[in-house]
């Protein structure tokens, strides 16, 4: 079961232009970062 549908992945991977695993690690470590921050800061 995925968390999110596969359009909002197949959205992610055309706007991220993710065409290699280096790419979507890259995005990832982003995206995590980003959320990450966004926690920290609601507390």
């Amino acid at each position: 079961m995925s968390i999110l549908p596969k359009e909002a992945l197949r959205d992610m991977i055309k706007d991220g232009n993710l065409k290699t695993a280096t790419d979507l690690h890259s995005y990832l470590k982003d995206m995590f970062k980003d959320i990450l921050q966004e926690m920290l800061e609601q507390n």
